[in-house]
């Protein structure tokens, strides 16, 4: 298909958990990982985990998780990066500066969302401090706009997701406005 990147929460189930994950869970998602990541360097494919809050699942919730996570991968560590997405660090993490510096250039990924999954610019993301430090890193990788609506998105992940209003009717406006936001920011 010609992917260069495979993103996403790859390491768990998409769930809310009931408690910490276990040693033996975080061993096993390990393992997974490594074994994946290990198979998709000849293809070309990078692997990046991303990072979401602490209802969606009990693994990774912050950069520093992820950058220790990857860090415990052996031999497959520099194969995989860090996915981070701003409707998740406005909920987990303290600022959205020290996580992208940190992750330096193990920093795969980057969804840019609103805290209220809408429109950019209408909720709480402080987004020129995210641009502002993807800058100050010299990031060259992928960023991409991400947003739901239970209008358009599928009743089963509308409800995994607990979105349970609409936030947008028309995709194209969103899509542009969002391509507009970013690129004045860029």
């Amino acid at each position: 298909m010609g992917a260069s990147h495979l993103c996403g929460v790859l390491y768990s189930q998409l769930t809310k958990y009931t408690g910490p994950a276990s040693a033996t869970a975080r061993a096993n998602s390990q393992r997974a990982i490594a074994d994946l990541a290990l198979a998709a360097k000849p293809l070309g494919v990078t692997i990046c985990l991303e990072v979401v809050n602490r209802y969606e699942t009990n693994l990774l919730n912050t950069a520093h998780q992820a950058l220790e996570f990857i860090d415990g991968l052996g031999d497959a560590a520099g194969l995989v990066k860090v996915h981070l997405d701003t409707y998740h660090m406005n909920i987990e993490e303290e600022s959205f500066t020290a996580p992208i510096l940190a992750c330096g250039d193990r920093l795969g990924y980057v969804h840019i969302g609103e805290s209220n999954r809408g429109y950019l610019g209408r909720g709480t993301v402080d987004f020129d401090e995210v641009f502002d430090a993807l800058k100050k890193l010299g990031y060259q990788g992928p960023i991409t706009f991400e947003s739901f609506s239970s209008e358009v998105v599928d009743p089963q992940l509308s409800s995994s997701l607990c979105v349970w209003r609409n936030l947008w009717h028309d995709s194209d406006d969103l899509a542009r406005h969002a391509a507009s936001f970013m690129r004045a920011r860029l």
